[in-house]
């Protein structure tokens, strides 16, 4: 039996940071009921197609796969009683409408707690419920700006950089999730709901929590440090090989000898500019323009055998076409297989990131067409479609 098997979850939200909020918790055997406007559905379903099949973008069924599919029109008399009806049922209820969009359409936390007071109810927004900036509206990359995460990232001498995938969206799902597995256990002791409000820029500040702490310590505001290590020396960096590239962790005296001595640079164990971390840091500049010849001398797989031999930390920097394919992530099980209608071949997508001794996270999952299941989900709460609305609610 998985964790979350017999918790239904009603899925009102849409785009990225909720649906994958909403996936992880699929993931653990909950029947996530997603709620789409009849016809076009979730926004993402045409953000990109990558697939060529209209209705499944990539983004779309990376976030959505498991699910189960209703589609209705919830400014409508019966899409509204539909709603009611699903709430009454639910175990968590998700959402992230701008505030007060929920309100008007009658799946307000005030109004699902009157129906369904043990319900957990989780609200996604980019700034949260409360504060100056709860109205604005939020993308990913505006939250990656606004806190501090596109100010550290990139190289030193360069301008901010935005992480290149949407960062602040992934890590706010999992945080979601996280925070509603807590409500749901927290509601065994209590037999009360609860509401959460997760802000995008809150969970995204929980990624900076080292530079936060080097500011409130400091004073000093944190810079950048392009690919270098978290310690700023020359034997924790990325360098270029003879094929590509690699990120070496020699953060201690035993890692450096071992470092030098598997790649031929015995000789500067005994030059004094290197002997300890404090010479090697007064001398960083020249150790680092050392050590980039030596690596060009070297293919980038070669110098992970060579130092992961030694105990010295060491990856080559990988494309995701490599990293997907690795036999390591491939042994382990890493990924779900999705089922995507109208694609042959299933689809990689990324799993729970965790593995339980039995009864874990599922490994396989299908990801549902507009509507897909509108018509067993209404028979399960009591109502039916219209003769002439086949499939949908309007």
């Amino acid at each position: 039996m998985r964790p979350l098997e017999g918790i239904r979850v009603l899925d009102f939200s849409h785009a990225l940071a909720g649906p994958l909020c909403t996936y992880h918790l699929a993931l653990m055997g909950a029947d996530v009921v997603k709620v789409e406007k009849p016809g076009v559905g979730d926004d993402l379903r045409l953000y990109t197609e990558h697939s060529g099949l209209p209705g499944m973008s990539a983004p779309f069924v990376a976030a959505n796969a498991g699910k189960r599919s209703i589609a209705l029109d919830l400014k409508s008399p019966l899409g509204r009683e539909a709603a009611r009806r699903l709430a009454e049922k639910a175990d968590v209820v998700v959402e992230n409408f701008r505030p007060d969009v929920a309100a008007k359409l009658g799946i307000d936390w005030a109004t699902i707690k009157t129906i369904n007071p043990k319900a957990v109810y989780c609200s996604v927004t980019g700034f949260g419920r409360t504060g100056p900036l709860r109205d604005w509206t939020a993308y990913d990359h505006i939250v990656q700006a606004m806190s501090g995460v596109m100010w550290l990232n990139g190289e030193p001498d360069q301008g901010p950089l935005k992480v290149g995938l949407p960062f602040s969206d992934t890590f706010s799902g999992y945080v979601a999730a996280f925070a509603i597995v807590n409500a749901l256990f927290q509601r065994t002791r209590t037999q009360q709901g609860q509401f959460i409000d997760v802000g995008m820029l809150d969970a995204t500040l929980m990624l900076l929590s080292q530079g936060i702490a080097v500011y409130g310590m400091s004073g000093q505001t944190p810079i950048r440090t392009g690919n270098r290590g978290y310690r700023l020396i020359a034997t924790a960096d990325t360098y270029e090989a003879r094929d590509g590239y690699v990120s070496i962790g020699a953060n201690h005296q035993h890692q450096y000898e071992a470092m030098c001595r598997a790649l031929g640079l015995e000789h500067i164990l005994h030059d004094p500019k290197f002997a300890g971390h404090a010479e090697r840091l007064a001398n960083n500049d020249e150790l680092r323009a050392l050590l980039a010849d030596t690596f060009l001398t070297f293919d980038a797989e070669d110098v992970e055998q060579r130092l992961s031999k030694v105990g010295v930390p060491v990856a080559k920097v990988r494309t995701i076409p490599e990293i997907v394919t690795h036999p390591h992530v491939i042994e382990r099980g890493t990924f779900v297989r999705a089922h995507v209608p109208g694609l042959a071949a299933d689809l990689t997508l990324t799993g729970a990131g965790f593995k339980f001794e039995h009864d874990g996270p599922l490994n396989e999952a299908s990801v549902p067409r507009v509507g897909q299941h509108t018509d067993e989900i209404l028979r399960e709460i009591g109502l039916e479609l219209p003769n002439d609305t086949p499939g949908r609610v309007q």
